[in-house]
């Protein structure tokens, strides 16, 4: 189990593991701290209003949304479609990656 930030990146899809949220993905938009995620999905919770989240209480894919990151990282505005679409296409991949690791 994965118990701080280090090594997460922006853009990565994480996915709740505990609380009202449970098996909803993410993408993590900001770290705070060594315990706490910043997540967003672009519907629920859009980029004006990201979930806090404690790092325990995730499960960490490998799947890494490289446009949304590289925005990030430059500082680029992002929207909330871009996020909606990014974090759909990490669950299509993770969703056909689960089929052939069964």
């Amino acid at each position: 189990m994965i118990t701080t930030v280090e090594g997460l990146r922006h853009g990565q899809m994480v996915e709740s593991i505990q609380g009202r949220d449970c098996r909803q993905y993410y993408l993590i938009i900001g770290l705070i701290g060594d315990k706490y995620l910043l997540l967003v999905d672009g519907h629920k919770h859009p980029l004006a209003k990201p979930k806090r989240k404690n790092i325990k209480h995730v499960r960490v894919t490998m799947y890494v949304a490289k446009d949304i990151e590289e925005r990030v990282l430059r500082g680029e505005p992002l929207s909330n479609s871009q996020i909606k679409s990014a974090l759909e296409r990490l669950k299509n991949q993770h969703e056909e990656g689960s089929r052939f690791n069964g």
